[in-house]
């Protein structure tokens, strides 16, 4: 069984630009789904929070839900007790396969698998798991990291001391073993020789949600909403969508939700990235901002495509501030 790796150590989970954009592309598009009959405020929400509760505290605040399950499988408990920002969040300690029985079949979720680890077959054991119990109209998104890398816990040896071919080998043998039979293409050193796999990963997670759907009743199926990729640090990739019939598709169709600006209905992702900028920088641009504002016409030095980037999530940047309290 992978263990967690404890990113959370490592560095502060409210403070990476490109994931505060996500999480708030997300809440924005999700607020959108209220047009089609997606009362989300009404569902509970599943995820895994990490000591700093950061999803938790947005959910609540902006999708107003008040019913929530935190489950975290690092041995952190005290801490994860002494963090809990609301008395109503449900603390599970242990991994997600535990408490995946417990899932209420006939309440609908809104369910966040945040992994800080790549694809791998405990992971697609999450999602049979997950999906064999949402409640039709449930809210199903998964992150994990977009490298071609293994967890050093899958095996009882040490894959760091491993030659960097012999490693490279042992990826593609897992992976051909674990996603073979999803993806059309052979996996081969081709394959994982890239900086990041996310097309191979995309892949794999949809057949996998749609073989998973197929056997249950009700003419289930996954309607994508999200498919993205951000980087602070490690690119973490993201999927998401809407477990319903071809109705509730309509539903999504018909209210104009699959031609917001950040849904993505296809393999096609969108990319986030958003450059470091000042306070004051930030300010300005927003004073200035238009589709005539040039990098050279600025006060400060920013690449026309980071400028780009910003146009596209202005309102989606966060901002820091140090506040004493």
């Amino acid at each position: 069984m992978a263990q967690p790796t404890d990113s959370f150590k490592q560095f502060h989970y409210g403070l990476r630009p490109s994931k505060q954009v996500e999480r708030k592309i997300m809440i924005e598009v999700l607020h959108r789904l209220s047009k089609a009959g997606y009362d989300i405020s009404d569902y509970i929400y599943l995820g895994f929070g990490s000591v700093y509760y950061v999803d938790f505290l947005m959910f609540h605040k902006y999708l107003f839900i008040n019913s929530m399950v935190c489950v975290e499988r690092s041995n952190v408990e005290k801490r994860m007790r002494f963090n809990k920002p609301y008395k109503f969040i449900k603390l599970k300690m242990g991994a997600l396969f535990n408490y995946i029985p417990n899932i209420r079949r006939t309440k609908k979720h809104l369910v966040w698998l945040d992994y800080d680890r790549s694809l791998d077959q405990e992971m697609l054991q999450d999602i049979d798991g997950c999906l064999n119990r949402l409640a039709p109209q449930s809210i199903f998104v998964i992150t994990i990291d977009a490298r071609p890398k293994l967890s050093k816990d899958l095996f009882e040896f040490d894959i760091e001391d491993m030659a960097a071919e012999d490693r490279e080998k042992l990826t593609v043998e897992k992976y051909q073993e674990w996603f073979g039979g999803y993806v059309e293409e052979e996996i081969t050193l081709d394959t994982i020789a890239r900086k990041q796999v996310a097309p191979l990963f995309y892949e794999a997670v949809v057949e996998r949600i749609r073989q998973t759907l197929s056997r249950r009743s009700g003419g289930l199926r996954f309607s994508q909403i999200f498919n993205c990729i951000y980087q602070n640090g490690a690119p973490m990739f993201t999927i998401g969508g809407i477990i319903g019939t071809e109705e509730d598709k309509e539903a999504l169709r018909k209210c104009g939700i699959l031609e917001h600006k950040f849904v993505r209905t296809s393999s096609e992702c969108l990319k986030i990235s958003v450059p470091p900028l000042t306070i004051r920088e930030k300010y300005w641009l927003d004073s200035k901002l238009d589709d005539k504002l040039t990098a050279a016409k600025l006060q400060f030095e920013l690449e026309e495509e980071l400028l780009d980037n910003y146009r596209k999530f202005y309102k989606e940047y966060p901002t820091y501030m140090e506040s004493l309290l």
